[in-house]
C-alpha cells in the first residue's frame, strides 16, 4: 500500500472508531484530526467532508466482509452461497457498534449516502460472485433458474431483506418491544422467497444465523431506545 493510501486508510479507521464510540453526528472533523494528529490540509486532500469519510467507511467495510467470505472454506456450492449471503449482510455480532451508527442515521433520515455506498459496493463485489454460484447450482440441478435476469431479482430481494430488517429494528426500538418475533418472521419469509424463486430444497437457505444475531439485535434495539 502506497504512503497516500496508508494515510487515507488511517483517516477511515480513525473515523470508524470515533463514529462507533461517539456517534456519527457527535463526531467532528476536528475530532478525527485530533485522533490522528493530522492537519486539516491532509484530511481535505483525501476527503471533502465528514460525509465522504462515512461513504469510504461503508465501502471499506463491504470490502472487508467480501475478503472474509473469500477466506471461507466450505465443501459445496450451496454452502458457499449461504456463506456469501452471511458475509454480505450487516447483522453479524462484530458489526454491533456500526449497526447502531447506521440505524441512528436512519432514524434521522440521514442514511441515503451511506445506503448508496453500501449497495454499490455490494453490487460490485458480492453480486458477480452470487451470479456465478447460482449458475453452478443451476447447472448441477441444485437450483433452477427458469427466466432471464432472475439473478438480478434475487440479489435485489436480498438488499430488500436487509432494508426490511433495519426497519423492523427501528420499529421495535420505537415501540419498546422485543425484536425476536418480527426478525424471525422476516428471515423466514426471505428464506422462503429465495428457495421458491430458485426452486431449491426447503430449508437449504440460511441467510443469517438467528441464534447468533437475535441477542445482538436485542441489544441494538435497547440502545436505540435509551
Amino acid at each position: 500500500m502506497r504512503k497516500g493510501e496508508v494515510r487515507r486508510q488511517a483517516i477511515v479507521d480513525a473515523a470508524n472508531a470515533l463514529f462507533c464510540s461517539k456517534g456519527y453526528l457527535e463526531t467532528t472533523v476536528d475530532d478525527i484530526l485530533a485522533e490522528l494528529n493530522c492537519s486539516k490540509g491532509s484530511f481535505y486532500h483525501y476527503f471533502d467532508s465528514k460525509l465522504s469519510v462515512l461513504q469510504a467507511i461503508c465501502e471499506s467495510r463491504v470490502q472487508q466482509s467480501f475478503d472474509m467470505y473469500r477466506q471461507t472454506r466450505v465443501t459445496s456450492t450451496r454452502e458457499k452461497l449461504n456463506s456469501l449471503l452471511y458475509w454480505a449482510q450487516p447483522f453479524r455480532p462484530e458489526n454491533e457498534d456500526w449497526l447502531l451508527v447506521t440505524l441512528r442515521l436512519r432514524m434521522r433520515g440521514e442514511g441515503l449516502v451511506m445506503d448508496g455506498a453500501m449497495r454499490q459496493s455490494q453490487r460490485q463485489l458480492f453480486k458477480p460472485e452470487m451470479e456465478n454460484l447460482l449458475l453452478i447450482l443451476n447447472e448441477t440441478g441444485a437450483a433452477h433458474i427458469s427466466r432471464p435476469r432472475v439473478e438480478d431479482v434475487v440479489f435485489e430481494a436480498f438488499t430488500a431483506f436487509c432494508d426490511e430488517m433495519n426497519e423492523v429494528l427501528l420499529q421495535c426500538a420505537r415501540q419498546g418491544r422485543s425484536v425476536v418475533t418480527d426478525v424471525t418472521q422476516v428471515v423466514e419469509a426471505a428464506r422462503f422467497l429465495w428457495e421458491r424463486v430458485l426452486d431449491m430444497d426447503y430449508g437449504c437457505m440460511e441467510l443469517v444465523r438467528l441464534d447468533e444475531i437475535l441477542p445482538v439485535l436485542e441489544r441494538v434495539a435497547a440502545k436505540l431506545r435509551a
